[in-house]
């Protein structure tokens, strides 16, 4: 999800110009997409759950064996940041941590700033012609290799749409293109279990997290690409847009359901 440009960026620690370059022509990120990068909403210059999108960072790190300083680093930056694009006191900012792999083994990251991007209130979603890899040993990390993504999510602008929702390879929900998804069918909550390939998302896990402390069932089940037939109300999540509540998939309007208000009303307490 795009948003406006950064003035500047922290790189490596250091603030400068985002006009100035950020990786040279032999780092892996460009020659073969090998790095990785986390979102994360920031309120009143304040990153939410940071340590949690530390920990998946590194996660992605260990995999692609990439080198990363430590997390009081990285949240000293993530201030920098913020204060040199006057997002301070912003009610809410965007920050990304991208990592990249020069050929030496160095460090090479950097950190913008900017404010969020636009989400209407609700989302209309559509199914398509693309799928998730469960079997990938990219799957669940949140690397640098968006271009299924970009391409979904194109083919749903051109439908009239906001997001689009990948099955796997069994023919299984995983996720959207930018979100994690929650679906109810015939009265029950569900959401995909990790075991889809779907993204561990940072706002999943909180979201889980509230349908436990307000009682209200919910099961990381597997469930067939074609049950989105029968679903009656549904949300996505993600850092950034938070819980938004989708309008319709496939054009089928669905209900915006109590539990999904309740559940935004105490999400935005916690980040609050």
């Amino acid at each position: 999800m795009s948003s406006s440009p950064a003035s500047f960026v922290v790189q490596n620690g250091r603030l400068r110009p985002s006009s100035e370059a950020l990786v040279d022509a032999h780092d892996g990120l460009v020659i073969c997409g090998r790095g990785i990068f986390e979102t994360i909403a920031a309120y009143r210059g304040t990153p939410f759950r940071v340590d949690e999108h530390l920990q998946r960072l590194r996660r992605g790190a260990a995999v692609l064996e990439l080198a990363l300083p430590d997390g009081d680093t990285l949240l000293a930056a993530m201030h920098v940041a913020l204060e040199a694009n006057g997002l301070l006191d912003a009610a809410k900012a965007r920050l990304r941590l991208t990592v990249s792999s020069p050929g030496d083994g160095s460090e090479w990251w950097w950190i913008e700033a900017t404010p969020p991007p636009p989400h209407p209130a609700t989302a209309r979603v559509i199914t398509g012609p693309f799928f998730r890899n469960e079997r990938s040993p990219l799957a669940g990390l949140k690397t640098i290799n968006y271009g299924d993504n970009v391409v979904a999510l194109r083919l749903a602008r051109e439908a009239g749409a906001e997001e689009a929702l990948f099955a796997n390879t069994r023919d299984e929900l995983c996720e959207g293109t930018w979100s994690n998804v929650f679906v109810r069918i015939d009265g029950t909550w569900h959401t995909p279990p990790l075991s889809s390939g779907c993204l561990p998302g940072i706002t999943r896990g909180v979201v889980t997290g509230l349908f436990e402390e307000h009682g209200l069932p919910l099961s990381e089940a597997t469930l067939s690409y074609a049950s989105l037939d029968r679903v009656e109300s549904a949300f996505l999540t993600s850092s950034l847009r938070e819980i938004q509540p989708v309008a319709a998939i496939d054009g089928k309007e669905l209900e915006i359901a109590a539990e999904t208000i309740v559940l935004q009303s105490s999400y935005r307490s916690l980040a609050s």
